[in-house]
């Protein structure tokens, strides 16, 4: 099993509740079609929503089964925590993987926020996913993207999250900060911090380099070479840097602690030692 290692490294000092979690969370990020260790789902409603095949490439997985992938994220969402009355911001949220499955679980209290850079995703979202339900909102954030939208209006680094302070109980990430270049990733950190409520709590995907992923580097077994330095990054793709993003541990670590959020795990993927993009995740907290 791929996470074995890491999952009994951490187990005495991971919360209980947030075991489960991480090694599931790591996978469902996983390209499908690379084999996984994951419990199979439970049979898919039939009568569930589902984007249509040719507009997966918008989340790089065009051969990925959208339905299966959603019920992983709710179910790792419900083992982190998540109750039925709680608000979430899914930071990223593509054609809308996460909230479809959230819209039988979510009650009259609860709230579903998501934004993206790709209009193509988020009308798609709009037209096809809890259509004129108050609980669900969608938004297209107009901002720079040399890959998903490079006629964007604005930088990434100016971008404010049009959502009030404190008004999230979770805060979702996957596969956003392993695109986005140091001035983007720092707004939107300060972004989480600010949107997400005290005691709230934050799941980001990264590649992070540590120690480990140096050693490997230039030697084949890592997925990504990570050796061309760029402000406060780097990148394993120097034609187009956002493709494949990755951060030095110790300052990443750090601006947690700067913007008030606790980190309560780092599951590291191991993406550092074997030619697989299995992300790294952080969970951390809020401070009250």
């Amino acid at each position: 099993m791929r996470d074995g290692s890491f999952l009994t490294a951490l187990r005495n000092v991971t919360p209980a509740p947030l075991r489960p979690v991480l090694g599931r969370l790591r996978r469902a990020l996983l390209p499908a079609s690379l084999p996984t260790a994951a419990p199979a789902p439970p049979p898919a409603d039939p009568d569930a929503v589902a984007a249509p095949q040719e507009l997966w490439h918008l989340v790089g997985a065009a051969d990925a089964d959208y339905v299966r992938v959603g019920q992983e994220f709710k179910r790792l969402f419900i083992e982190a925590g998540l109750r039925p009355h709680h608000a979430i911001l899914d930071v990223g949220c593509g054609i809308g993987r996460a909230a479809a499955p959230l819209v039988d679980y979510l009650d009259e209290n609860g709230r579903y926020a998501g934004f993206d850079v790709m209009a193509q995703a988020i009308d798609w979202c709009k037209a096809h996913i809890a259509v004129g339900d108050p609980r669900f909102d969608f938004v297209h954030a107009d901002m720079h993207s040399d890959r998903y939208n490079p006629a964007g209006s604005q930088p990434a680094s100016a971008y404010v999250f049009p959502y009030p302070d404190a008004s999230f109980d979770y805060v979702w990430l996957g596969s956003v900060f392993t695109h986005l270049l140091a001035p983007d990733q720092a707004q939107f950190a300060r972004e989480i911090a600010r949107v997400l409520k005290p005691g709230g709590t934050s799941i980001v995907s990264w590649y992070l380099i540590d120690d480990e992923a140096r050693a490997n580097t230039g030697n084949g077994q890592i997925a990504f070479d990570m050796v061309h330095r760029l402000d406060g990054c780097w990148t394993a793709t120097p034609e187009l840097p956002e493709s494949v993003i990755g951060y030095d541990i110790e300052p990443i670590l750090a601006q947690y602690d700067e913007l008030g959020l606790d980190v309560l795990n780092q599951a590291l993927g191991v993406w550092r030692r074997q030619p697989l993009q299995d992300q790294d995740i952080i969970v951390a907290r809020k401070r009250a």
